[in-house]
């Protein structure tokens, strides 16, 4: 069994990494010692499996740009929400995803459907937050779980981040049959729940039917070798073994350094067995020490255009079980213009960034009678002229998007007509990073000369993505050019083989003020435009009234809108037997109102004595259509069939910086003065009294006379009261205008 599990281990690497004869790398000596051989076995077993990587992995080298699955269908597919079972995926930096759907149900209402609920699984692992969220094309800002505001209370989003102990919100435990040792422990996930629509609703909230959610998530917690002070030029608290000191990080070689150590099941990393994502490498098969230049260069500061800065080559996807470990590190390569090369016996990325020169050779330096190849000059079939950056633009709500393309005339003249070459970016998230690596991979493409040589064991060290230095007379007329070695092979001689690629530092020269180009195509999302408005429970006031003609009890609602698409007001009112309000068929009109929606005053006489009622406004719009109701009570009408003294305020005229207004007298005792009262606004509680109180005769009518007045619109009120200074009635307002 062990010796079948190490044979597939053999095979496995052949699909990513190359050794070498001369050192005893890791990889075929662990392979080797496992399967038990010793002496000349071992030596013979040793040469074939790096005879095997060697070829294998030098044609990975190569493999950078090719086209695997088109990046517009994995993109398609993260952001389509998965039904059924779907591989293990994790997500590095900040990514948006629909996610998997683990569970759903319904609950509420008459026949237990007015809500439904979906439980969504984000990620096989523990994640650092949720940012936001879209509701279809609308993006909504996470403030917490809970009721999100904006959704008239139909929405209630939660938010899990994967801990091994996490609690799943009440709405699943109580309605969906999860019982509370079910809580997805390990995995970060979701719960949405969504209230329908009532059908008589006027301005629902799901327009667009059942409604399509993307979850905007930073990802994983990443182990961080620069950040661990036990490994060699590392500082810090972070350790492999304690997942409690990592942390988020959207570097490219650090979160690379996490899918090769390997994602395990509720960060059990001493547990071989929970591996779900990576490749489940040990910190001897993954020195982490190698990671700490290439990740310090990631996190350079590169100026943008528009100012500011951004870190130079920054990771943002989501990685799944079930691709081909070359496909993802690919991924990774692109996304820092980076190539694959093999060290040591170990796969590493090498950011796009310029080096320094590790050897010098002239023509003295080479084999006699090895061969020597120079190709001046590319094949048709191989000349590129044009990049075309395909990345994801989070404004375009997280979809494949193209960058500028990177060209120049010049070379377009040149080669006679365009040559494009699509470069897929599908863990880049910022359109200037995306400009950044089409840019060097234009640049390198334009780099003709290619080549190989033989040299003797003083060069034996030389490997993949060194940059070396060639003085040539024969072939470049003396001139020096700079190659970077993308094959080798070193047999028992010791004698090095290289293949090499043209390669220069201006490559990587960036000078944002002239090199980064506008995005034209990208645009802002814009605003929807307002909905129209319901009525504010703010705006209106219901009380039971005694009306003074008859001593009847009768209901009394006033208020206003200034909203100018409000065309009238439709006010109904029903007796409170307990019936959902928006589900009663009862009520009854009182009338109405229409010309000054600003200032509605209403009675409504002919209720019940004794008897609790309550009130609906709803505004009539212009372009058609009624708002949701206003539900105000309920108010219970006077149980007493007896006069009530009320006053009667019948007009208010303005003039300079004062108005008067006529009032007469209730007809009735039972009253001891009144007073007037003066506001702003239609709210009767929100205005004050103005002058002292007075004492007119029964029916007699009085002009009262408002002075000191800034000019503008103002309401009056009368109210009558008893000796306690306690309000019996009012009446009004009526309005003037005072200049």
């Amino acid at each position: 069994m062990i010796r079948r599990r190490l044979l597939g281990l053999a095979l496995g690497c052949t699909a990513l990494c190359t050794a070498t004869a001369a050192k005893a790398d890791p990889i075929s000596a662990a392979i080797v010692a496992g399967i038990g051989l010793t002496g000349t076995a071992a030596t013979i077993a040793t040469a074939v499996i790096t005879l095997a990587l060697t070829t294998v992995g030098s044609m990975v080298a190569t493999k950078l740009l090719t086209p695997g699955q088109k990046a517009q269908d994995r993109q398609a597919s993260i952001t389509t929400i998965t039904i059924g079972e779907g591989p293990r995926e994790a997500l590095f930096g900040e990514v948006a995803t629909a996610g998997s759907l683990s569970d759903a149900f319904n609950y509420g209402g008459t026949d237990g459907t007015d809500w439904e609920v979906m439980i969504v699984v984000i990620a096989d692992h523990r994640c650092h937050s949720l940012t936001g969220f879209y509701v279809g094309d609308a993006y909504v800002s996470f403030t917490g779980s809970g009721v999100v505001a904006g959704y008239n209370g139909q929405l209630e989003v939660y938010w899990l981040d994967g801990t091994a102990d996490q609690v799943m919100p009440s709405v699943v435990t109580t309605h969906g049959g999860w019982d509370a040792d079910s809580n997805l422990a390990g995995c970060a996930a979701v719960v949405v729940a969504y209230k329908a629509d009532s059908p008589k609703a006027k301005n629902p909230i799901w327009t667009a039917g059942r409604p399509q959610f993307l979850w905007v998530v930073k990802g994983k917690y990443c182990y961080i070798p620069r950040l661990d002070s036990t490994v060699p030029g590392g500082s810090g608290p972070h350790r492999w073994n304690d997942p409690s000191t990592w942390q988020w990080t959207d570097n490219v070689i650090d979160c690379r350094y996490n899918w090769m150590r390997g994602v395990f099941a509720c960060d059990r990393v001493d547990q071989p067995g929970m591996l779900l994502v990576g490749r489940g490498l040990s910190a001897i098969e993954a020195p982490p020490s190698r990671t700490i230049a290439a990740a310090n260069l990631c996190d350079e500061a590169v100026a943008l255009k528009a100012g500011g800065t951004e870190k130079r080559y920054r990771f943002n996807a989501v990685v799944r079980a079930d691709e081909e470990f070359i496909a993802t590190e690919e991924m990774f390569a692109a996304a820092c213009a980076g190539v694959i090369v093999q060290r040591e016996g170990g796969v590493e990325i090498e950011p796009g960034a310029a080096r320094s020169v590790v050897a010098e050779f002239t023509d003295d330096d080479l084999i006699i009678g090895e061969k020597v190849t120079v190709n001046r000059f590319k094949g048709d079939a191989q000349r590129v002229n044009s990049v075309v950056p395909r990345y994801v633009e989070p404004s375009q709500k997280w979809a494949d998007h193209a960058a500028p393309i990177r060209r120049v005339l010049a070379d377009i003249a040149e080669d006679g007509r365009p040559r494009e070459q699509p470069l897929t970016l599908s863990g880049v998230t910022s359109g200037t990073q995306a400009q950044r690596c089409g840019e060097i991979t234009r640049r390198l493409a334009r780099l003709e000369r290619s080549g190989g040589f033989t040299v003797g064991p003083r060069w034996a060290a030389i490997e993949d993505g060194d940059w070396i230095g060639w003085t040539s007379a024969r072939h470049f007329k003396g001139e020096r050019k700079v190659f970077r070695v993308n094959r080798w092979s070193r047999p028992a001689n010791w004698r090095n083989t290289v293949a090499f690629d043209e390669i220069s530092a201006e490559c990587y020269d960036w000078n944002a003020a002239i090199d980064e180009l506008v995005d034209t195509s990208v645009a802002e999302q814009q605003a929807p435009p307002p909905a129209n408005a319901d009525p504010d429970a703010g705006d209106w006031m219901l009380t039971a009234i005694t009306l003074s003609a008859d001593a009847r009890p009768a209901l009394h609602i006033e208020g206003g809108t200034g909203d100018a698409s409000v065309l009238a007001v439709l006010i109904e009112y029903r007796v409170d037997d307990g019936t959902d309000p928006d589900l009663a068929t009862n009520w009854l009109s009182s009338g109405g109102s229409s010309g000054d929606v600003a200032a509605v005053v209403q009675d409504i006489p002919g209720v019940l004595l004794g008897t609790p009622y309550l009130i609906s406004v709803r505004y009539i719009f212009l372009g058609g259509g009624l708002s949701d109701r206003l539900i105000l009570g309920p108010v219970t009408t006077s149980n007493v069939d007896t006069p009530v003294p009320t006053a009667v305020i019948s007009s208010a005229e303005g003039g300079a910086g004062e108005a008067s207004i006529t009032v007469q007298a209730p007809p009735i005792a039972g009253w001891t003065d009144l007073i007037i009262r003066r506001g702003t606004s239609t709210i009767y509680s929100a205005s004050v009294i103005v002058g002292d109180p007075f004492v007119p005769g029964l029916y007699q009518t009085v002009v009262f006379i408002d002075d000191g007045l800034a000019a503008g619109p103002y309401r009056w009120w009368v109210e009558v009261r008893d000796a306690a200074g306690t309000e019996i009635s009012h009446s009004g307002p009526v309005t003037a205008t005072v200049t």
